[in-house]
């Protein structure tokens, strides 16, 4: 009887036991939002609030309830942080809710984005406890996930910059000589022709007129007497030397067949001349000579006193003066460097005969990387020392996609100079290629003054660090796909569309960018036309078939042919 008594308690126990958990059943999915409803990537993190209410009389009063978010995807979960619920009757700590009145809760979830969560979906698992006793509720999709649009931002978009040349196409250059005359004489003597200065001037202007493109610009002759003897007297003879001077240099011009202005002037008392030439002198009596011209302004007695000074005026008369006697030529020319074609041809067979700045030129004068490539090994074997051989160098590499090589010579290129913003840029460059934002963020940082290149390559930096408001304004006058992800991650459909209007050299990824715009916009067409263009690159085709941006599409048989 004891035994029939007990087995009848031990039944009623578990129905009311059973009938309790029974009366907390699952719960329906419009008792939860999740904020925001698909799951976003940023900054390589994924946080979302999840807003969840309790009926009225469903939440027993003896019972907890562990609440457990747990994403799946790729054929694997990530259980994340429990929130705990008790019922008013529960000794605990955790939040009470209600039988009669139900309740409500937030509870923020946090966790790192990894490879295969693209496509995922995010779960809640009930686990109600009551005494010893454990039930699992039926578990409820809340949202979707996880849209990572802003990983599209990729350096490998941005330009490296290359190091400019100082090539002078034209060099602007000057030829001096003088022709000395005896006293009171105004004929050129046939030894004077035969001097230095008068040789190297006639043999530039011969190498000038037998230059094509290269021209004497201007002439100017001066014409002189020295100080001593009378004013009519030094004037005369000044315009003469001054004229003999222009019939000599004329008589040139004519046989090289060139016609140039002179400009040419006299000075019948070179008393300026005579100055510099004394202050230069180690004349014994020469500050008492100069002192007589700072005293006296009138040519005339300045002659007289210093005459008066007669041990000086024998050494005068001797070393200054016929230094006086003279004509003074200045012809100026222009000298044409290689032609474009000269320097092609050069820096292909010949590119020792090139400067390093000539070199540095002939490169940008080539279309393709392949042969700019050879044009810049070729400078750096012959210039090796010039940090920006290497750096150009190495940005070819990069727009060729050697990052691992183009990494090597930039490195070579910052041992050799390490502050130059051209070189820090590109390495900041190569860094983020290899994720490491921190160093690239640093060595961008050495790059001011650069221009819009630095802009561009700060703005995918921001993306990635979750900065979107500093990275569109980075990059708000780019025109590139990385200014479209800007735009996208802030949801400015308008301003993306703008922006992909005005790319003037659209890719794969414009047309995926596209693709998002027209998904976001509910256009089946848009979408299909410009995946079947973006799928030509693997990686986005790959990347499609997992996109939460087209998850809307997924389905669709036209949309599985394109991406599968």
């Amino acid at each position: 009887m004891k035994k029939h008594l007990f087995l009848a308690t031990a039944a009623l126990v578990m129905a009311l036991s059973f009938m309790s958990c029974k009366n907390m059943g699952p719960l329906a999915t419009e008792y939860f939002k999740v904020d925001p409803p698909v799951l976003e990537a940023k900054a390589g993190k994924v946080e979302a609030t999840i807003s969840g209410t309790f009926p009225e009389k469903y939440f027993k009063k003896k019972s907890i309830v562990v609440v457990t978010p747990v994403l799946k995807y790729n054929g694997t979960e990530e259980r994340l942080a429990t929130a705990t619920f008790q019922g008013e009757k529960v000794q605990g700590n955790n939040k009470k809710i209600q039988y009669k009145a139900g309740g409500t809760y937030t509870h923020r979830v946090s966790f790192d984005f990894k490879p295969g969560m693209e496509k995922s979906e995010l779960y809640l698992q009930f686990e109600v406890k009551e005494g010893n006793k454990s039930t699992a509720l039926p578990e409820v999709k809340v949202a979707d996930g996880i849209n990572c649009t802003y990983m599209l931002a990729k350096a490998v978009q941005l330009e490296p910059a290359f190091a400019t040349d100082q090539l002078q196409r034209t060099i602007a250059s000057q030829q001096e000589a003088q022709i000395n005359f005896l006293v009171n004489q105004a004929s050129i003597r046939p030894t004077e022709l035969k001097s230095e200065d008068i040789l190297a001037l006639t043999a530039k202007m011969q190498e000038v007129a037998a230059n094509e493109g290269s021209n004497v610009t201007g002439i100017e002759i001066l014409g002189y007497a020295s100080p001593e003897g009378s004013i009519d007297i030094n004037t005369s003879l000044a315009e003469k030397r001054e004229k003999v001077a222009v019939e000599y240099i004329n008589k040139q011009m004519k046989a090289l067949q060139t016609q140039v202005n002179v400009d040419s002037r006299n000075t019948p008392e070179d008393w300026e001349g005579f100055q510099q030439l004394v202050q230069s002198s180690s004349i014994e009596d020469k500050e008492l000579i100069l002192s007589v011209l700072a005293q006296f302004t009138d040519p005339e007695q300045r002659e007289v006193e210093i005459r008066k000074i007669a041990a000086a005026y024998k050494v005068l008369a001797d070393d200054i003066l016929p230094q006086l006697r003279r004509s003074k030529m200045k012809i100026s020319f222009e000298i044409s460097g290689k032609t474009d074609e000269q320097l092609i041809e050069a820096a292909k067979n010949t590119p020792d005969s090139l400067t390093v700045e000539e070199l540095l030129f002939s490169a940008t004068l080539v279309p393709d990387l392949e042969t700019k490539a050879v044009i810049y090994e070729k400078a750096v074997d012959l210039f090796g020392g010039d940090w920006r051989t290497v750096n150009n160098l190495g940005a070819v590499k990069l727009l060729q996609g050697n990052v691992d090589e183009a990494e090597k010579l930039f490195s070579k290129a910052i041992d050799l100079n390490s502050s130059v913003k051209e070189t820090n840029y590109n390495w900041g460059i190569v860094k983020m290629m290899k994720d490491e934002l921190k160093i690239a963020e640093s060595f961008l940082g050495k790059a001011a003054g650069i221009g819009a290149k630095l802009d561009a390559a700060l703005g995918v930096i921001y993306l990635h660090k979750g900065d979107y408001g500093a990275a569109n304004k980075a990059l708000g006058e780019d025109k590139s796909n990385n200014a479209v992800i800007a735009k996208l991650v802030v949801k400015d459909l308008v301003a993306a569309q703008k922006v992909l209007n005005d790319i003037k050299a659209p890719n794969e990824m414009t047309s995926y960018l596209t693709a998002i715009i027209a998904a976001r916009s509910g256009d089946k067409e848009g979408v299909l036309s410009n995946l079947a263009k973006a799928v030509k690159d693997p990686a986005l085709k790959s990347r499609a078939a997992v996109d939460i941006e087209f998850a809307k599409f997924a389905a669709d048989p036209a949309f599985a042919a394109i991406a599968k």
